[in-house]
């Protein structure tokens, strides 16, 4: 009985060990770099359905956690050029790199961005062990040697801070030819590009009917770069009414083989999010 617990423990040391060493890796590790980077000019200007232009949703989130070093490491690997971040205002206004505000589904802890301080959040684990990061974390990991689309979210009824948090953010790292911003406002949209008016724009869209997609898209403000609308609220008409008043059409999310296929040859949106990197990137390099 002895011998048979002594192994149990050896054992779970060993599963301990084997995991704090591969986190440690993980983050002592350099980051990949994308492979034949082009600059965000260059690829904005080229999208187009002949050459799509792809952008890993929260890195890697079928086999890694949302916004995880190491859901980005592959979602490099795999050949993308543009990660993702969702970002959020904590309490002291630090912005932190999580899809929800609340912090239970990617932590299993409950606890709330924007109600809580640096100190309140700096042992907050992601479920792989790595740490819930800031913005500045994946800045200083990858720094230029990948692009970053990344979203501002705020709760209903905020203000443009996290916008003006990010703008000046971005300058600081000097990363403005390293990003597009993603946003659901136009007022946040207005606020930073009156910051940073080289940086492109991509304006989520989530409407109801058709009729609201188009009146939208015909008031858009035209330095926007992007309309982006869920792949199935997509119609040729809308793509078309899109490329008429200038803008790139971009298509979210793809999961499935089913998803990639209506995206890129039935609609032929310019840019897609994904959440299977290899394969989307592996149906482009077939296709296109």
């Amino acid at each position: 009985m002895l011998k048979k617990k002594l192994s149990i423990l050896i054992f779970s040391l060993g599963l301990i060990i084997g995991v704090s060493t591969s986190l440690v890796t993980v983050q002592a590790a350099a980051a990949p770099k994308a492979k034949n980077l082009t600059s965000i000019t260059q690829s904005v200007n080229h999208a187009s359905p002949e050459n799509p232009l792809l952008f890993s949703h929260r890195g890697s989130p079928y086999n890694n956690p949302d916004h995880s070093f190491s859901g980005y490491n592959q979602a490099i690997k795999d050949g993308t050029q543009y990660i993702e971040q969702d970002i959020w205002l904590s309490k002291d206004k630090k912005l932190y790199v999580a899809h929800d505000n609340n912090l239970k589904k990617s932590t299993g802890k409950n606890v709330t961005i924007s109600d809580s301080t640096t100190s309140q959040l700096k042992n907050v684990k992601l479920r792989n062990g790595e740490k819930l990061h800031q913005l500045k974390d994946v800045f200083k990991r990858y720094g230029k040697n990948v692009h970053y689309i990344i979203e501002t979210k705020k709760n209903a009824g905020d203000n443009t801070a996290t916008e003006k948090a990010l703008a000046k953010e971005v300058k600081k790292y000097k990363m403005s030819k390293n990003i597009i911003m993603q946003d659901e406002s136009i007022p946040g949209i207005k606020a930073f590009h009156k910051s940073l008016k080289n940086v492109p724009i991509l304006w989520l869209l989530d409407s109801v009917t058709q009729r609201q997609y188009s009146e939208e898209i015909e008031n858009a403000p035209r330095y926007i770069k992007f309309i982006s609308i869920r792949l199935e609220q997509w119609t040729p008409k809308l793509i078309k009414l899109s490329h008429k008043n200038g803008f790139k059409t971009n298509a979210w999310i793809l999961n499935t083989y089913n998803d990639n296929y209506r995206a890129l040859n039935t609609l032929k949106v310019d840019s897609v999010f994904t959440n299977n990197t290899k394969e989307t990137v592996h149906l482009i390099d077939k296709c296109f």
